[in-house]
């Protein structure tokens, strides 16, 4: 397996340097050899040639004269020569000797020539020279060394100038580049570089500048989206309290602190008493409002070092550091319930006024970790409701019971909603001189899969403190109306059907919305539906009031007002609001005719009915005497036992008068 080479960019630039400048240098180097042998060698040879001749010529008058000194001295002149290192004479005449004289080593490597010397085309002798033949190699050395130092020269001068050319324009800048690249993978702070050159690494350089410009805005962006999802994760977008995860995270510190320093801590659970009452009537803004002076006013009533924070709508969880006894705990308590009890001033002009019920948890004694705490002190927070609201309550062992069972209790409510448990019982309202049916009023039961069937007193309250009454209202409007329709479709008809609304559905903006879709759908005429109300919900919010009863009318609804005589019992509102009926409440018909007081009560109201063109239904008739007495006050629109118990309406069908 061949190993990767890993070079950095200096290596890598230098062996570059070293393979494209010297190895060319040394194949030159190789090269010239060869050349330089081809061009010495005829050089050589045309002057080893000239040196024969011109020997050759100078020894023609010596030896044509016969003169042994003059032949003897050019010889001496020939051998002189440098290249030259033997030189031999033959004369051509009878009893001539061989003139023979040598300057190099017999082994010395040598070249022999030859040539005849002539006179006028007599040759006189034979000049025979060997000329040195390591001059070829030397004269090849002295070239070649030549060469080596301008090559090795240009090498260098060469290597240094583009070494400094590629450091000062493509190392050194890519070193700058590279140290800002890293401080911005760094987030570290980099100035912007200034990158005056037209090359390819001035324009990379630019492009990095803007690239960390766009990095430094899109960090910076994060950053501050980090810093707003923190908030959002650990505060109340309205309040800017803290929420239930950052309240967590400082009680388990604190519960720490106070473990080890033997210290107790108290935890209270705030529930502002009615304040969907605020939502409904003021608006979802008023409400929003007020609870922003209420979490300033929570602030203002504990310690700076205690912390309060919102969960929910209208819950609110403080955390007393240092509650050293419920003597102390009581007085913080007692001085917030005071603050909230004030008028709060809305905008508009709008005045509200809100109570808080309070539940207290001690730390370590009612729970050692956060949730087992706040499920005591919301336990206890129940309890200050059940007892009148506006008040606190401490965490006693014995309230698990109790709240287990209601919380129990709305679970399987909201199932009952959800599966269809909720059946309608129908109690008919006669007219008490014929005994015949005028109107039936729809009452809401439970068919409990365990418990059988469940009146409304053992749920009602639990679903009104829960806020499941509307949704049970609702359910209650639409399956009285499908009844309706049903009936009709049968040829029969109940006269006009009563069906209760609660205080909270009274209020909320959708129910007229729902209810002129409940009249188209099932085809609800006018004066077949009536809205029983009871006093206190009409009086509450009058103006308010009286816009929804207005609308109702406009839908063609009849109203009713239940309960007549245990609330306000105001007449001038009651002679602006003009019901249809009066209920008189089971409460003044209980005792006829032997109660003198209930007596002159009852008449009363029929009398003020009677002058106001109001209809008067009495309630809970369970004996004769009681509905002669009626009768004979001029009372006939009865109901009660006495008559009929609230039954299914199938049972109910055959008494109907037919329809049309």
């Amino acid at each position: 397996m061949l190993t990767r080479f890993k070079l950095s960019l200096r290596q890598l630039i230098l062996l570059a340097v070293v393979v494209g400048i010297a190895a060319p240098a040394l194949i030159v180097l190789a090269l010239s050899d060869a050349f330089m042998r081809r061009s010495v060698e005829p050089i050589l040879e045309g002057q080893r040639a000239a040196v024969l001749n011109l020997a050759s010529t100078s020894l023609v008058d010596p030896l044509w004269v016969l003169d042994t000194q003059a032949t003897q001295r050019a010889i001496e002149q020939l051998l002189a020569d440098v290249s030259v290192c033997a030189v031999s004479l033959v004369e051509d005449r009878p009893g001539a000797k061989e003139l023979k004289q040598s300057k190099c080593d017999p082994s010395w490597p040598t070249v022999e020539m030859a040539a005849a010397v002539r006179r006028e085309g007599v040759v006189l002798g034979t000049l025979t020279v060997s000329f040195d033949d390591g001059a070829t190699e030397r004269l090849v050395k002295e070239r070649q060394t030549q060469i080596a130092a301008i090559v090795g020269l240009q090498v260098v001068l060469g290597g240094i100038i583009i070494l400094m050319v590629l450091y000062w324009r493509l190392v050194r800048p890519i070193d700058v580049l590279k140290r800002q690249a890293s401080a911005i993978a760094a987030r570290e702070p980099h100035p912007v570089m200034d990158w005056h050159r037209g090359d390819e690494l001035g324009e990379l350089g630019e492009h990095l500048n803007h690239t960390g410009e766009q990095i430094d805005g899109l960090l910076a962006d994060m950053e501050a989206k980090n810093t707003q999802l923190r908030q959002m994760a650990m505060y109340d977008h309205l309040t800017q309290l803290p929420n239930r995860t950052l309240f967590r995270e400082v009680f388990t510190h604190e519960a720490s602190f106070a473990r080890r320093n033997g210290q107790q801590l108290a935890l209270l659970f705030v529930d502002l008493d009615r304040f969907k009452n605020i939502n409904d009537t003021l608006g979802h803004a008023a409400g929003d409002r007020l609870l922003l002076t209420v979490s300033e006013r929570l602030r203002a009533a504990v310690r700076g070092s205690d912390l309060v924070c919102r969960i929910s709508g209208d819950e609110f969880l403080l955390l007393l550091r240092e509650a050293a006894s419920v003597e102390t705990v009581q007085l913080i308590v007692q001085r917030m319930l005071g603050s909230l009890s004030e008028g709060f001033e809305l905008a508009s002009g709008q005045q509200a006024t809100v109570s808080a019920s309070v539940g207290v948890a001690m730390f370590p004694q009612d729970g050692e970790n956060f949730d087992e705490l706040v499920r005591h002190a919301d336990m206890a927070m129940y309890q200050a409701k059940q007892a009148g609201r506006a008040r606190y309550s401490f965490y006693q062992p014995d309230m698990d019971a109790a709240l287990a069972a209601r919380l129990e209790m709305e679970r399987e409510l909201a199932e009952a909603i959800r599966s269809g448990q909720l059946v309608l019982h129908y109690q008919p309202i006669l007219d008490a001189r014929s005994g015949t049916i005028s109107s039936v009023e729809a009452l809401v039961r439970w068919q409990h899969p365990v418990r059988g069937l469940l009146y409304p007193g053992t749920f009602i309250p639990v679903a009104e403190d829960s806020g499941q009454i509307r949704e049970i209202g609702a359910w209650t409007l639409e399956a009285a109306c499908q009844q309706l329709a049903r009936w009709k479709t049968m040829g029969r008809h109940p006269g006009s059907i009563a069906v209760n609304l609660s205080a909270s559905h009274f209020r909320d903006a959708r129910l007229i919305d729902q209810l002129s879709e409940l009249i188209r759908a099932y085809g609800v005429g006018k004066g077949e539906l009536t809205i029983e109300l009871t006093e206190s919900t009409v009086m509450s919010d009058s103006e308010t009031s009286m816009q929804t009863i207005q609308a109702l009318r406009g839908l063609g609804l009849s109203l009713a007002v239940d309960d007549f005589g245990t609330g306000y019992s105001s007449l001038a509102y009651l002679k602006l609001l003009r019901p249809q009926k009066l209920k008189v409440d089971r409460s003044f018909v209980r005792d006829l005719p032997d109660d003198p007081d209930d007596c002159v009560l009852v008449r009363a109201v029929l009398g003020l009915a009677e002058a106001l063109d109001i209809d008067v239904v009495a309630e809970g008739v369970e004996t004769e005497a009681q509905r002669d007495f009626l009768l004979a006050a001029n009372c006939n629109q009865q109901q009660g036992y006495l008559f009929a118990r609230p039954m299914p309406a199938e049972e109910l069908s055959g008494r109907l008068r037919t329809w049309p």
